[in-house]
């Protein structure tokens, strides 16, 4: 069976949270199965080696167990991209628009250089908020490819289409409707 059909399978959802009308797909349903968890931080992995990244940054706050179960395996540095006040030093930061007002990303200014190629890991990407201003934080400090990997995309919204035109390596494990 195909890993993506793992992933639909064992994905739960939620329907009317946080608010009504949403659909939450919550991947914690996946972290609590290790055989599954194994079989897609080898998926990052080898999507790691495919592209001969460097770097993984993990998007606050999910992105982070992914990410760095998948740089520990391939033996890289993780770096975290963490929402404003969080890292300690010199950050580097990019704000964002929500729905409702505005968000901010950071990343300690230290953790990449310009001859890394990195790789974006994070759960889920609806709107591509998060996902499209970590990519323009990293283009800021990084002249390399940047490469992406969520395990749900929503295509209900219009954040894989706005990713896609970032000119960057996109991978989506599970495409959902909803």
């Amino acid at each position: 069976m195909l890993l993506k059909n793992v992933v639909k399978k064992n994905i739960t959802t939620f329907k009317d949270f946080p608010k009504k009308g949403i659909l939450f797909q919550d991947v914690f349903s996946i972290t609590k199965n290790p055989k599954l968890m194994t079989l897609i931080t080898n998926s990052i992995v080898s999507y790691i080696k495919q592209n001969k990244i460097t770097k993984v940054v993990g998007i606050d706050s999910r992105g982070f167990i992914f990410g760095s179960c998948a740089a520990l395996k391939a033996k890289l540095p993780f770096v975290p991209a963490r929402k404003a006040g969080k890292l300690p030093g010199k950050v580097y930061k990019q704000k964002y628009k929500l729905e409702y007002g505005y968000d901010q990303i950071e990343m300690q200014s230290q953790s990449i250089t310009k001859n890394d190629k990195v790789l974006v890991v994070d759960d889920l990407v609806a709107t591509g908020g998060t996902a499209l201003a970590t990519i323009k934080l990293l283009k800021k400090t990084n002249k390399k490819k940047i490469y992406c990997y969520f395990i749900v995309g929503l295509k209900c919204l219009d954040g894989i289409k706005k990713i896609s035109q970032e000119n960057i390596g996109i991978k989506i494990l599970y495409e959902a409707d909803k």
